[in-house]
């Protein structure tokens, strides 16, 4: 609206004043407020008049904080509420909404029509998926990188040593569904190891030890936290995010299997020029120190 149509739209009938200032603090204090200011415009000079219309308009229609919705993959939670605490502060009137799920639920969410701006995946496949379905602004940038490890619960009660010792009668396995990153990251660890040593079987019959299969990385950690299960595959983030809850147990360097997590703004983004200036932040050595303190790889 116009300051001069902000003017014209002021009633002119003269109204009282708030007889008391106790009176602004009840229900009907805008309303009297307004009065006030309405009275004294009618019988302001012109000057006055312009400018005490313009503080009206403002007070009612203050800007809005622009607001950077991020689908980010669970397992960046920690780090990416800190890299975006360092934005936010380099940029104080920016709000980053985030919304950390598994990636195959953060694709679902962003085939079904939700607001996004910028999206982060724990795999390629999602977002190549989201990029072919002509649903990003441009090709994923890789902003990190993740180990994936076998882990058991600070106190090993079950004695795992290796991925061998999970082929054992009642061991009690847990991993990520096979759409979710971590669970097809945990089957290509399983297929290298069976490659390795010569045992066709061997992915199979750790499958039958698995006990459930969770919808993100995070719902596996805290299974191995609470000891309802003997041994998983997380990342190794999710150990050093564990405070010590969790330990990592070594497997040889042929059968380890690397992360990335790529990251592109939504073609129809809302605030596409703050999500890209949020994106060229993440890869800058502020945001990779950060990142790197967390257990994340630099880019490849």
């Amino acid at each position: 609206m116009s300051l001069s149509a902000a003017i014209r739209s002021i009633p002119r009938h003269p109204v009282g004043p708030p007889s008391h200032p106790a009176d602004l603090q009840s229900p009907k204090a805008p309303r009297r407020l307004k009065s006030f200011l309405e009275k004294t415009l009618t019988r302001a000079n012109p000057t006055l008049h312009a400018l005490l219309a313009l503080l009206l308009l403002t007070a009612c229609n203050p800007t809005p904080t622009p607001e950077l919705h991020v689908f980010a993959a669970a397992s960046l939670r920690e780090a990416l509420t800190e890299t975006a605490d360092a934005f936010q502060r380099a940029n104080p009137k920016v709000q980053i909404v985030p919304n950390f799920a598994g990636s195959q639920l953060l694709r679902l969410q962003i085939e079904s029509g939700a607001r996004a701006d910028l999206v982060i995946s724990a795999n390629p496949d999602h977002l190549e998926a989201l990029h072919h379905s002509g649903l990003l602004a441009a090709p994923p940038t890789v902003v990190a990188t993740n180990q994936l490890i076998l882990a058991v619960p600070a106190a090993n009660p079950a004695g795992i040593s290796g991925l061998q010792d999970l082929t054992q009668p009642n061991r009690r396995v847990v991993m990520a569904a096979e759409s979710v990153p971590a669970g097809a990251y945990a089957r290509q660890m399983l297929a290298a190891h069976a490659a390795a040593t010569g045992q066709p079987g061997f992915a199979d019959t750790v499958l039958q030890r698995v006990i459930s299969f969770e919808t993100n990385v995070r719902q596996v950690a805290a299974k191995l936290e609470l000891a309802e299960a003997d041994t998983g595959f997380v990342y190794r983030t999710d150990v050093l995010a564990s405070n010590g809850r969790l330990h990592v147990i070594q497997t040889p360097p042929q059968v380890r299997v690397t992360a990335t997590y790529p990251a592109a703004v939504l073609r129809d983004a809302p605030n596409s020029d703050l999500a890209q200036r949020f994106l060229t932040f993440l890869r800058t050595p502020q945001a990779q120190a950060i990142l790197t303190r967390h257990g994340f790889g630099a880019p490849a």
